[in-house]
């Protein structure tokens, strides 16, 4: 993670011992909108923990000093770095929060990302954690991520945010507080479970004592970017947004093999521009795949051009036209399938869905009557 001014060796042990099971119930978490103050406003303490409470999060929110130095960090000698990190929210928050949303998980977890990586896909720690979630190897295989061939699934967008939010439920299904999660996913559960013998308590401050020291910082850190996140605002910060995401962003499925140069040929994407929002086909090209690779195209236009050459010679029904449709958070298909008066299997077999599942931003093909676009013009 690119933080000068931050103790970064947690991408050491990111995630060192991980595995799944059952989903955790959770409260809501995000505030609807945080209070603003003038950006001259001294930060205390009590402003802090003021702000911190206005988000509902699931956590207990102390404002020690650890929490209150890192917050200093983003806005002063980090500041540059911050800017960068809240532009890339604007890409991948959605995504987590979508995923998050359909595990029951508490929202403010995408924050975990923030501390993790820097919400940099590439980043690789010396333990060999990756991707924006810092997967280690063993745990990405336990979860069904693919690191062969090309392909490294822990720089997947979807695939480890999947992956991570299984971890989470099942460190929360073991642990029970959200905390003493938080604390798990960067030093393993068997390490919590052992501070939790010798504090005789289950209660995340009785047993901070007897964690390490790296991860005593974990959950200050938490809390410091919770606050950054949704208070950048009020002290002067402007999110940056890589130069590769342009905001209209869309994911579409592919099975076939496909190489980065030949979708830059047709969509006239560049390859370097189809790498940074791909990152995790290290090869440069999308391998045949039975379940399906997700392909991120920077908008719609791209995503058209790209679809226009793979389905070249499929006539339409007659009487019919097709129309893209962009998957938003909570949508599933028979959601969609109701709102443009169609069957779910017909949306299944239109896309060639293969394991039933959509995600946020995913473009889905709809081909419908043309009386359908006639009565609603």
């Amino acid at each position: 993670m690119n933080f000068p001014w931050t103790v970064v060796a947690m991408l050491a042990a990111g995630a060192t011992s991980h595995v799944n099971i059952e989903k955790a119930t959770t409260k809501k978490t995000e505030a609807s909108s945080p209070k603003t103050h003038s950006i001259a406003t001294p930060l205390t303490e009590a402003l802090v923990k003021e702000r911190l409470n206005n988000l509902g999060l699931s956590i207990e929110t102390k404002t020690t000093e650890p929490v209150m130095t890192r917050i200093r960090q983003y806005i002063t000698v980090g500041k540059k770095e911050t800017e960068v990190v809240l532009g890339r929210t604007g890409m991948y928050f959605p995504v987590f929060e979508d995923i998050l949303a359909q595990h029951g998980l508490p929202q403010e977890l995408k924050y975990l990302a923030i501390i993790e990586s820097g919400l940099q896909p590439k980043v690789r720690s010396h333990a060999g954690a990756a991707g924006v979630w810092q997967l280690m190897p063993i745990s990405a295989r336990h979860y069904g991520l693919s690191m062969a061939g090309g392909v490294d699934e822990r720089l997947d967008l979807y695939r480890s945010t999947e992956a991570a939010a299984e971890m989470l439920q099942y460190l929360h299904s073991e642990l029970g507080d959200w905390m003493l999660v938080l604390a798990a996913y960067n030093s393993g559960i068997g390490t919590i479970k052992k501070a939790v013998r010798a504090a005789g308590s289950k209660n995340y401050w009785k047993v901070a004592p007897h964690l390490p020291s790296e991860t005593r910082r974990y959950v200050p850190a938490f809390l410091a970017a919770a606050y950054i996140a949704n208070y950048h605002e009020q002290h002067g910060l402007k999110p940056v947004s890589p130069l590769h995401f342009a905001g209209d962003a869309r994911a579409i499925r592919i099975y076939r093999s496909l190489a980065f140069g030949e979708i830059s040929r047709v969509t006239g994407v560049k390859t370097s521009q189809l790498a940074a929002l791909n990152p995790s086909f290290t090869g440069g090209v999308l391998p045949k795949s039975g379940k399906g690779n997700l392909l991120i195209l920077p908008n719609g236009d791209a995503s058209s051009l790209l679809r226009n050459y793979l389905e070249s010679g499929r006539p339409l029904p007659q009487g019919t036209m097709r129309t893209a449709y962009v998957v938003n958070k909570g949508d599933n298909l028979e959601k969609i399938a109701a709102l443009f008066n169609c069957t779910v299997e017909e949306i299944v077999k239109w896309n060639d869905i293969r394991e039933g599942k959509i995600v946020f931003n995913q473009e889905l093909m709809l081909i419908l009557p043309k009386s359908f676009f006639i009565d609603r013009a």
